[in-house]
């Protein structure tokens, strides 16, 4: 369904990444007497919630998404910011579409428009509001 004019929106949502998250690394070495060296190392990580905010803008069948990266993400490269969003759709009930951190990263996304709640397929989570786009804050 093409996006309609009335479409204009400014969207905050305030959430969280969920995965499972690198929280502490060990290492250390052993000189024998012999002076040969051995090392090792051992690294813990703990299932939680990273909290982030998403920035969702809509004007003129044009869609971008501010995302943060996905602290999971090792392959995600570029500049972080402002994405335009590929493939939009967007009707009465939901807004879809995808963006892209790099050549090899990216995501899909989702906007229930009756209940706020945006998901991505990077494990992201949020609420949304709405801005006042008919008046300044400042």
């Amino acid at each position: 369904m093409p996006v309609a004019a009335q479409d204009r929106l400014s969207l905050i949502c305030d959430g969280a990444f969920r995965g499972q998250f690198k929280d502490r690394e060990v290492g250390g070495a052993v000189v024998t007497p012999e002076g040969r060296v051995y090392s090792g190392g051992a690294a813990s990580s703990q299932y939680g919630d990273v909290p982030t905010t998403a920035l969702f803008e809509l004007e003129d069948g044009t869609a971008r998404l501010n995302l943060p990266q996905p602290p999971t993400c090792s392959i995600c490269v570029g500049e972080k910011g402002w994405r335009d969003v590929k493939d939009l759709h967007v009707n009465e009930d939901k807004i879809e579409g995808r963006i892209r951190y790099g050549l090899l990263s990216g995501t899909k996304f989702m906007i229930d428009r009756r209940t706020g709640i945006m998901t991505g397929d990077n494990g992201f989570t949020g609420m949304c509001r709405a801005q006042d786009l008919s008046e300044r804050k400042f």
